[in-house]
């Protein structure tokens, strides 16, 4: 049986619960990024990383760029970056922007990236992403035109919003599957 591993990184509980869907679909290892060294993924063949986006900063690529360069030396690794954000998926510019500020050029060539909605809890939010979502609030509001999107999220706000959707993996996941069809 080929070896996949999922390694990632939640602040707050969305990330791990996509990377434990993710995992458990895949029958993959599962590892928090910070619980892995390089030896560990040095036998795999597909390895996806997971993180969620805050104010375009991608919460894995520590651990992504820790391993990158050593994992692409390697023929036959296939590696997936998965995004958690709040923004919807089908929004393509947001989720290219990040990967834009995130990911050098050489990067993003070797990976497949897909993107997925997380979740807010505003009674859990730490003081600085409170601020962010006060932020993005006021902006939201003050836009002349607002994406239904927009209007939920001010409609909502100080609730907890969840978008979790396990079926949304599936794509990753026929894709993982086709890959390692193609190794056989």
């Amino acid at each position: 049986m080929p070896k996949i591993a999922v390694i990632y990184k939640s602040k707050y509980g969305a990330t791990r619960t996509y990377a434990k869907w993710i995992s458990d679909k895949l029958h993959a290892d599962l590892f928090e990024a910070d619980n892995i060294s390089f030896q560990n993924l040095n036998n795999y063949e597909v390895i996806i990383f997971a993180g969620s986006l805050y104010a375009s900063k991608l919460t894995v690529y520590k651990s992504f760029k820790k391993f990158y360069n050593k994992l692409n030396k390697f023929e036959n690794k296939k590696i997936y970056c998965v995004i958690v954000g709040n923004a919807n998926p089908k929004y393509k510019e947001y989720y290219e922007d990040a990967i834009n500020k995130n990911f050098k050029s050489k990067e993003k060539e070797n990976i497949t990236f897909y993107f997925l909605r997380g979740t807010i809890d505003f009674s859990k939010l730490k003081i600085h992403h409170a601020l962010m979502m006060l932020m993005l609030r006021k902006i939201l509001a003050s836009k002349n035109e607002q994406t239904e999107d927009d209007k939920y999220f001010l409609e909502n706000y100080g609730k907890k919003i969840d978008y979790l959707n396990k079926n949304s993996i599936s794509d990753l996941v026929s894709d993982v599957k086709n890959f390692l069809k193609e190794l056989e």
